[in-house]
C-alpha cells in the first residue's frame, strides 16, 4: 500500500470540521442532480460499515475511527478522493475542486458525520426503548446494502419493521435520497414487512412511513425497488428466509 499523502495528514492535523461538507459535492456523491447519478463512493458495501466500526470498537474520537477505516476499508480514503476528483468532469463538466478540498469533504462525510450518526442512533435507541419499542441490530448485509439501522420486534421476537435512522436534515426533500428508499422498499416487497424512517427533531424523533406520502409519491417509492436486479433480489430472498425462519 502506498504511503498516506503528507498533505492530507497535515489537513487532519490542522483540523477539519463540518464546513467541509459542501452541498454540490453532496450532489455528486450522494444525491445526484439534473438526471445525473451520484457516485456513491463510500457506501458500506464499497468501503466498510463505519457505524459498525464505531460500535464494535467503542470508538469515541476521529483519530481512532480514521485509523480503523484505513485498516478495514476495501478502499482507503485517498483512493476515494481520486474517484471523486475524477468523477467531477462527468458530473460538473469540469474539475471544480482540487484534491485537498475533496479530501476534507471525504473526511467530513466518512469520519465526522459517522461519529455524529452513531450519536444519533444511540439517542434514538434510548428514545424508542423509552416508548417500549423492542429493537435489535440488523445483520451487516441489511445495514450495508439496504439502509437498515435497526430491526423492530414484537413481544414474541417476530420482526415487525425495518428501521432507518436519519439526522434532521434528511427531512428536507427526503425523496432525493433514492437509494435509501430503494433499499427499504425492496425489503418490503420481498418480506411484506413495513419500513419506518425516524429523523431527529429536537430531542425527539419523527416517524416517516410510506403512508405519510401522497399516492403519487407512494407509487414512485414503490418503483424504486426495481433498482435491484433479479439476481440481487434472489440473493436477498435467500438471506431473508434464513433470517426470518
Amino acid at each position: 500500500m502506498s504511503e498516506f499523502p503528507a498533505e492530507y495528514a497535515r489537513l487532519i492535523a490542522i483540523g477539519i470540521d463540518k464546513s467541509a461538507n459542501l452541498s454540490d459535492l453532496n450532489d455528486l456523491t450522494d444525491r445526484g442532480t439534473n438526471g445525473k447519478k451520484p457516485l456513491k463512493p463510500w457506501t458500506a458495501a464499497k468501503t466498510v460499515g463505519t457505524i459498525k466500526l464505531i460500535r464494535d470498537f467503542n470508538i469515541k474520537d476521529e483519530e481512532s475511527l480514521f485509523k480503523l477505516f484505513q485498516q478495514y476499508s476495501k478502499l482507503p480514503i485517498e483512493v476515494l478522493v481520486e474517484q471523486v476528483y475524477d468523477y467531477q468532469n462527468a458530473f460538473f463538466g469540469y474539475y471544480k475542486y482540487e484534491k485537498k478540498i475533496i479530501f476534507k469533504y471525504a473526511y467530513c462525510c466518512i469520519i465526522i458525520n459517522s461519529l455524529k450518526g452513531y450519536t444519533t442512533e444511540d439517542l434514538f435507541d434510548k428514545w424508542a426503548r423509552g416508548k417500549g419499542a423492542i429493537l435489535s441490530n440488523p445483520p451487516s448485509f441489511l445495514d450495508e446494502r439496504y439502509h437498515t439501522d435497526r430491526l423492530q420486534n414484537d413481544l414474541n421476537g417476530s420482526l415487525i419493521a425495518f428501521i432507518s435512522i436519519k439526522p434532521k436534515s434528511f427531512s428536507i426533500n427526503s425523496l432525493q435520497y433514492i437509494d435509501v428508499y430503494a433499499g427499504l422498499q425492496v425489503l418490503n416487497d420481498i418480506t411484506g414487512i413495513p419500513w419506518k424512517m425516524f429523523y431527529k427533531y429536537g430531542d425527539q424523533f419523527k416517524r416517516l412511513t410510506i403512508d405519510d406520502y401522497a399516492l403519487k409519491e407512494q407509487e414512485y417509492i414503490k418503483s424504486l425497488a426495481s433498482f435491484y436486479t433479479k439476481d440481487e433480489r434472489s440473493e436477498l430472498k435467500s438471506k431473508m428466509r434464513l433470517l426470518l425462519d
